[in-house]
């Protein structure tokens, strides 16, 4: 029974610690230092490769000096081409010209993208500038 209030006391002993003397307070240092976080940058995809398409121009004018008009000669060079298979696509100017804006919406926008691209890993990367890109076509 004399055992219980021994222990008693060790425990609240040991839980207290050394709290109960009294100690001089420490001073603690802050210091700042800048972290170099090391970011994973992507792969660049491969550059846009546009290949240029051939258009042709035919009117109904007829050729000089020959008994023929230009659709004629276009569809008899057509025909030897592609063994007597004659397949037309066309558009008119003003749908050209409207294909010929998106085409140029489509470059415009992929640059902007590669620059926001290029800006965003100069930021992250401190070593070597990033490279710029561009739409080629061939």
């Amino acid at each position: 029974m004399r055992l219980k209030p021994i222990v008693s006391a060790l425990v609240i002993l040991a839980i207290s610690g050394c709290s109960l003397l009294p100690r001089e307070a420490r001073e603690v240092e802050i210091i700042t230092k800048p972290v170099q976080i090391n970011i994973t940058q992507p792969t660049l995809p491969r550059p846009v490769e546009l290949k240029e398409p051939r258009w042709y121009v035919v009117s109904d004018k007829k050729i000089a000096k020959e008994d023929r008009t230009y659709l004629d000669k276009f569809i008899e060079d057509i025909k030897k081409k592609h063994g007597g298979d004659i397949v037309f696509v066309a558009m008119s100017v003003a749908d050209y010209e409207l294909m010929a804006y998106n085409t140029q919406e489509l470059k415009r926008y992929i640059n902007q993208l590669g620059e926001v691209i290029v800006y965003y890993r100069n930021v992250t990367i401190n070593d070597e500038p990033a490279g710029a890109i561009g739409v080629e076509v061939e």
